[in-house]
C-alpha cells in the first residue's frame, strides 16, 4: 500500500505491505475449518483411519503458525520523506528494528529495474550507494511510488537558473 502527501516542508511516503487479514480473520476462519475438519476427522476415526485425524490437527496447527506470520511481517513500515537538505529513508521491520538512510536530492536517480516483467525492483542511486524501497509493494504500485518520487525530485534536479 502506499500513501504519499505533498506538504509545505516537502514530500512524504509511508509504503506498507498490503494486509491480507487481521488476526480475528484469522481466528474466524480457523474456526470455520476446524467445525469440517473435527466432523471430518471423527468419520475418518470411526471407520478405522484414525491417522486422518492427527494429521488435519497438524495441518490446522501449521496453517495458523503460517498465518500468523504472515500477519506479523505485514506490519514493516517505510517511509520516506523529502526536504529541501534530504532524502529520508527509515525502514521499521515486523520486529520494530529501525534503519535510516539519507540522500541528497540533487543526486538522486529513481529507477524501477525490469519495468516490463513482473519482478520489477525500486531502487534509489546516488554516490555510487544504491537502496531498494517497496519490496512489498507490487509492480504497478512500484511504478506508481516511482512516478511520484521522480515528481517530488523534479524542482532538485533541474538545471540552475542564472539571474
Amino acid at each position: 500500500m502506499f500513501e504519499a502527501h505533498t506538504e509545505e516542508a516537502g514530500f512524504k511516503a509511508v509504503l506498507r505491505p498490503n494486509r491480507s487479514g487481521t488476526l480475528r480473520g484469522v481466528h474466524i476462519f480457523l474456526i470455520c475449518l476446524l467445525s469440517v475438519f473435527i466432523p471430518t476427522g471423527v468419520v475418518f476415526f470411526f471407520v478405522g483411519a484414525w491417522p486422518v485425524l492427527g494429521f488435519m490437527g497438524g495441518e490446522l496447527v501449521l496453517l495458523y503458525f503460517a498465518l500468523s506470520l504472515s500477519n506479523r511481517r505485514s506490519a514493516a513500515v517505510e517511509c520516506i520523506s523529502l526536504s529541501e537538505d534530504a532524502l529520508t529513508v527509515e525502514r521499521i521491520n515486523y520486529r520494530g528494528e529501525k534503519k535510516t538512510w539519507a540522500f541528497q536530492p540533487q543526486w538522486l536517480r529513481v529507477e524501477v529495474v525490469r519495468p516490463e516483467r513482473a519482478h520489477t525492483r525500486l531502487t534509489l542511486n546516488s554516490h555510487g550507494r544504491s537502496l531498494s524501497i517497496g519490496g512489498f509493494l507490487t509492480t504497478d504500485e512500484r511504478l506508481e511510488v516511482a512516478e511520484a518520487l521522480k515528481r517530488a525530485l523534479f524542482p532538485y534536479q533541474s538545471p540552475l537558473k542564472f539571474s
